[in-house]
């Protein structure tokens, strides 16, 4: 079968973007996927995990036609294949044809590929066009869960709604606060967030970079388990268009309610 594409989507940065694309792509490959990982930010956060040394053939040179994405890989030592970023994209957001153009030349060559994005609606256009299921990764504060609510509504206009997986919550502080804990109760209950939260010590996708190493077996292990959410789990239609419409000022409607 051809490889899924799974894009991590967020409008905010700082919210845990490049911890869980780092950690979806460790658990893939500690059991035994083969993974492509591309990097479609260009501040460079997952390619600067995945390489030991800058490369001179960029994602850029792929998206121009210079070179294929096949000829464009380099492995990391965990089995992920991997291409740079380039600050040029910035300026340049791949469409999903671009893109589906692209992934076409390796998709039979592997399980995942896994696209990190730009917090920039152009740029998240078509990454998400081009996903097979989308991840949303938000921290537990206002403006985090108002971008990630908005991240919703952009898939919602792409009418890809249905490749959302869910909202994996990141590092929240703990022990939890009592704002927190209601907030991550409420993502929870609603169906939205998924059961896993990656509770990552700061620095640790640093501390690994281009070195092969896995996370530390706590960290590995939620990343396993927010890969079989992934893979297996959809997020409710409903409570996702509700979701917008917080972010939006609407106030959900109540269950079982017409229509207008």
């Amino acid at each position: 079968m051809p490889a899924e594409v799974i894009t991590i989507a967020s409008l905010k940065g700082g919210v845990g973007k490049t911890t869980s694309s780092y950690a979806l792509c460790a658990a893939a490959a500690a059991g035994g996927l083969k993974v492509i990982a591309i990097d479609l930010d260009p501040t460079g956060g997952l390619s600067n995990a995945l390489e030991r040394a800058k490369r001179s053939v960029t994602v850029i040179d792929v998206l121009h036609g210079r070179v294929s994405l096949r000829d464009a890989l380099i492995d990391h030592p965990l089995g992920i294949r991997t291409v740079a970023s380039h600050r040029s994209l910035n300026d340049e957001s791949p469409s999903k044809e671009q893109l589906d153009e692209m992934l076409a030349d390796v998709r039979d060559d592997c399980d995942i590929i896994l696209l990190d994005t730009h917090p920039h609606e152009p740029s998240l256009v078509g990454p998400m066009g081009a996903a097979d299921r989308i991840v949303i990764p938000t921290a537990l504060d206002i403006l985090s869960l108002r971008a990630a609510a908005l991240t919703v509504g952009l898939a919602q206009q792409l009418d890809a709604l249905d490749r959302i997986r869910g909202i994996v919550v990141t590092n929240a502080k703990r022990p939890l606060s009592r704002i927190t804990d209601s907030l991550l109760n409420g993502l929870t209950l609603s169906g939205l967030a998924f059961e896993t939260v990656l509770w990552y010590s700061p620095g640790w996708v640093v501390a690994t970079s281009g070195r092969g190493e896995l996370p530390d077996p706590e960290l590995l292990a939620e990343s396993k388990a927010l890969l079989r959410e992934v893979a297996t789990r959809p997020a409710p239609t409903e409570a996702l268009r509700q979701f917008v419409g917080m972010a939006q000022g609407r106030r959900p409607k109540p269950a079982g309610a017409a229509t207008p």
